[in-house]
């Protein structure tokens, strides 16, 4: 996907998920009493303060994200000949799998 698409697609997906997200939590009918009333928005609250808290608590400390797989040329524009020459020898077919714990701790996620 062309790169200016991408951005049109996701600044569209980003608008839609904001106008669902208020549009959501109106209440049903009109007039709104006790029990008409659309909870969803005190749910949602809950869930996100569970989530921030949960966040502070653990997430920010244990997350270390997705392992990224990267091809043979961007590992050899970034990593020494040696270290690529022998990886290719290792794996003898010339493919080069890594993981953020294979690069240089400059590069890493």
């Amino acid at each position: 996907m062309p790169e200016w698409l991408a951005w049109f697609a996701n600044l569209l997906g980003i608008i839609y998920v904001a106008i669902t997200t208020v549009l959501f939590v109106f209440p049903p009918d009109l007039p709104v009493s006790g029990s008409s009333m659309n909870y969803c928005v005190v749910v949602f609250a809950i869930v996100l303060m569970i989530s921030g808290t949960q966040w502070f608590i653990d997430g920010r400390k244990n997350y270390r994200g997705p392992n990224v797989e990267i091809d043979h040329n961007v590992l050899t524009a970034i990593a020494s000949p040696e270290a690529t020459m022998e990886k290719d020898i290792a794996n003898r077919d010339g493919s080069v799998k890594a993981t953020n714990d294979d690069l240089p701790p400059k590069y890493a996620a």
